[in-house]
């Protein structure tokens, strides 16, 4: 299953944190989330419901779109009389499988170290350190927690915030400089 179909996923965030890095104007960016919306409550979209929610008039709707497609964000299929707004294509940018890779690897990462799969949450604490904190940092934590047998996130996020009072940073721990965890 691709990153972004996973349930803990937030599109929306996804989208207004890598706003700059998809190139979005205001009113593609405003479409995306509105389609994203539409597409995660499973209702019904058309030129007329997007013109209405945006303010827009249809023309400017249906150029926004021709943009999104042409960029290959964006894709629309008609089938059995339903009109599907797909954008995988948003997700599946450059941008989206450097940091699906990296974030993949530390799930995936996580899970070993645990011995278990990550529950839902867990996945959710992980996703907010990666935001907030640079993904070595994260693993330098982890393998600490690991050596003191201590494999849980509270004891990882007490070790992050211990580096980070301390001002520790991911290229004292590569130099070998002597850190204190607690």
């Amino acid at each position: 299953m691709k990153w972004y179909k996973q349930n803990y996923v937030n599109h929306r965030d996804w989208v207004l944190d890598n706003l700059e890095l998809l190139g979005l104007s205001m009113q593609e960016a405003l479409i995306v989330l509105l389609i994203d919306f539409f597409n995660i409550n499973q209702l019904p979209i058309t030129i007329d419901i997007l013109a209405k929610k945006t303010g827009c008039d249809q023309d400017e709707i249906d150029k926004v779109l021709s943009i999104l497609v042409a960029k290959k964000y964006l894709e629309i299929r008609a089938t059995n009389k339903k009109v599907s707004f797909i954008l995988d294509g948003l997700f599946d940018t450059e941008v989206s499988r450097t940091q699906s890779a990296l974030n993949s690897s530390l799930f995936e990462l996580f899970e070993e170290e645990f011995g278990r799969p990550l529950s839902n949450s867990e996945m959710m604490k992980l996703s907010d350190l990666v935001k907030t904190m640079d993904s070595k940092l994260i693993v330098y934590a982890l393998k600490e927690a690991s050596m003191y047998q201590k494999v849980n996130f509270n004891y990882i996020t007490k070790i992050l915030q211990t580096w980070n009072e301390k001002g520790v940073t991911v290229k004292m721990i590569e130099e070998g400089k002597k850190v204190e965890s607690e």
